[in-house]
């Protein structure tokens, strides 16, 4: 299958063309960081870029991601997510080709210990700007390239090639604030279900291969774990005193707890296979690469 990845240089990105491309198949990726004229939220852009590969499937990464990310310039954050991904869609359906947007659980809003299950849809809406402009997403997507959709719901995806710092992903946030010795601080009462970034882009493949329609919760139901014992964890791999940790209230639009079916995944075959103790172990080896900045210092 010929398949072009939007955002492909991204953390997700990056370790789902790899996955496609053992599995065989042909991957196109397109990215305004390698190519500033790729940038697909200029107009003409989406339908330059797909009438040039004629791909089979689209899959649509790109995006601003993060809710504090998103905070930062909601009329950007609405253009990326939602004016972006209409342009690809429409684009995508001009060829006939299947589009695979990455959505993520963050549309759901936040439901309590009531579990998410992808076929009742959203129970609330999104309580800040980036969930609700990756809802709109799905919507456009429904509206402009709805044959054969499908829509990844990611879920704390976690793993090699993201930066630490500031709306980063708080396993790498607290891997590297352990190792520099710094403050760690934890939202009270807060819960996630982590998902290793290799069993993520597992699943993601096994949904453009069997060409899965609808909606895919994409992460893990079965592993909820304390964010305070995370941080407890990673103070044990790196040395660090349990000491560093702080405990703090969550912001207003943070959801404090998450619960997700995977049903839909896990009926086509798919199972995790990497747990949070050996996924934080290689992750560290990862934070070790960063210089003192954050980023990869290679």
């Amino acid at each position: 299958m010929k398949i072009l990845i939007t955002g492909y240089r991204g953390f997700i990105g990056q370790h789902l063309k790899h996955e496609l491309e053992s599995a065989g198949h042909r991957v196109v990726g397109v990215d305004f960081l390698t190519d500033p004229t790729d940038d697909l939220r200029l107009p003409g852009v989406a339908q330059r870029v797909v009438d040039a590969n004629l791909p089979d499937c689209v899959v649509h990464l790109a995006a601003k991601v993060g809710r504090l990310f998103g905070e930062d310039n909601p009329q950007e954050t609405i253009m990326d997510n939602a004016g972006m991904t209409a342009a690809v869609a429409q684009a995508a359906a001009s060829v006939r080709a299947r589009m695979v947007y990455a959505s993520t659980s963050e549309v759901y809003g936040d439901n309590g210990e009531r579990e998410a299950d992808e076929l009742e849809g959203p129970f609330r809406l999104p309580h800040n700007i980036y969930g609700l402009s990756k809802y709109w997403g799905e919507a456009v997507c429904r509206l402009y390239a709805p044959r054969d959709l499908a829509i990844l719901r990611f879920s704390m995806p976690y793993g090699p090639g993201l930066p630490a710092g500031r709306g980063r992903a708080a396993i790498i946030n607290m891997l590297w604030q352990a190792k520099r010795r710094e403050t760690m601080p934890v939202h009270i009462g807060a819960e996630r279900s982590w998902c290793w970034i290799g069993d993520t882009v597992r699943a993601a493949r096994l949904v453009v291969e069997n060409w899965g329609a609808g909606a895919y919760n994409v992460g893990r139901d079965d592993a909820a774990v304390p964010m305070q014992r995370v941080a407890e964890m990673a103070c044990d791999l790196t040395g660090a005193s349990h000491s560093l940790i702080k405990l703090v209230n969550a912001p207003p639009n943070q959801t404090v707890v998450k619960r997700l079916s995977t049903k839909r995944i896990r009926e086509l075959g798919w199972r995790p296979e990497v747990d949070l103790q050996e996924g934080m172990e290689r992750t560290l080896e990862w934070v070790n690469t960063l210089g003192d900045d954050g980023l990869p210092s290679q």
